[in-house]
């Protein structure tokens, strides 16, 4: 890790010239707990919630994979992913089969009525992500992302 910065000092809530509007974890907050707030009431249309949502997205995009792999995709914790798997599974949203190789893994797959469930969703929702990058380019939604990546990483148990 590298030594601080002075310059960043106006950055962090202890320093004397912190302002919290300076401050990216409140633009971070407020725009998370907006965008959850309109998901929400998209997804309250469809019996989702915004668990099962990250579930459907993460499987949508990696195929099957273990429970403790979409905790991770999902940054949350194994007992929640876990009873959201087997709740959607009740719902026809996925399936859990024990892994080939190894049968003591349960493995996780999208059904075609998740899938389906998700097409509604995003049909609905797509209002809502053309109003959120109004105005930006695909250059800085990636500048963005990338930020937000090294900032997560830099925050590593290690």
């Amino acid at each position: 890790m590298k030594k601080p910065s002075k310059h960043l000092s106006k950055f962090k809530p202890a320093s004397d010239d912190f302002e919290f509007r300076d401050f990216p974890f409140y633009w971070i907050m407020r725009l998370g707990n907006r965008y959850t707030h309109k998901m929400e009431v998209a997804l309250k249309k469809v019996d989702m919630n915004k668990t099962s949502w990250r579930v459907c997205l993460i499987l949508r995009e990696n195929g099957a994979l273990s429970i403790s792999d979409i905790t991770t995709h999902a940054v949350s914790r194994l007992p929640t992913i876990t009873k959201t798997v087997y709740k959607m599974q009740e719902k026809g949203l996925v399936q859990i089969k024990p892994r080939l190789d190894d049968g003591r893994v349960s493995e996780v797959t999208i059904t075609e009525q998740g899938l389906t469930t998700v097409a509604t969703v995003l049909a609905n929702t797509t209002k809502i992500f053309d109003q959120v990058y109004d105005g930006l380019s695909e250059a800085q939604i990636r500048n963005l992302n990338n930020t937000m990546e090294h900032m997560f990483n830099n925050l590593s148990d290690d």
